[in-house]
């Protein structure tokens, strides 16, 4: 008879995901760049209209809403940033698109956007920044390591000293 197993917490589990991820996720996002003014991580830069037809909410409240499916949207001051994602369950190693939107005053402005990944509320992995002015398209593919996993992607949007956070829920399946 062999002996039982023990059930992997979240405390447990906390150590292996993050170096998983760490190693898996430094690859992850090629921003197809759609935006006015980008830099793509290989320096080149992109042109296109700016971005309209921003989701507006309460201005200044900070913390995220979401105000449309697959949409999630924060404002910090006069910075109001959008991200919309194809869906909260992305497949492993296939095209999952996410787009990004930076106003103040409903106009384009200058921004940077960086990628974090959370697991049990708990920042596991930072990878790509892209600059962009307005609007940003970026296509991910999300790694093997990620699958079952209630995860966050967090994408910190800043501009002129003003920062949001755009928080998604994903759990990635084969």
């Amino acid at each position: 008879m062999s002996a039982p197993r023990r059930a992997i917490t979240p405390r447990l589990a906390l150590p292996c995901l993050t170096a998983l991820l760490a190693l898996a996720i430094g690859g992850c996002g090629s921003s197809a760049s759609s935006s006015s003014s980008s830099t793509t991580p290989h320096g080149t830069s992109a042109s296109s209209s700016s971005a309209t037809g921003l989701l507006t909410g309460p201005a200044g409240s900070g913390a995220p809403s979401i105000t449309a499916p697959n949409t999630v949207h924060a404002s910090a001051g006069t910075l109001t940033a959008t991200m919309h994602a194809a869906s909260h369950h992305p497949r492993v190693e296939r095209p999952w698109p996410v787009s990004f939107t930076a106003s103040r005053s409903g106009r384009s402005v200058h921004a940077r956007v960086h990628y974090e990944y959370m697991f049990a509320g708990r920042v596991v992995a930072h990878r790509s920044t892209y600059t962009f002015t307005g609007r940003f398209l970026d296509v991910f593919r999300w790694p093997a390591s990620a699958v079952g996993y209630p995860l966050t992607f967090r994408a910190v949007v800043s501009s002129a000293g003003a920062s949001v956070n755009l928080d998604y829920a994903v759990r990635v399946a084969r």
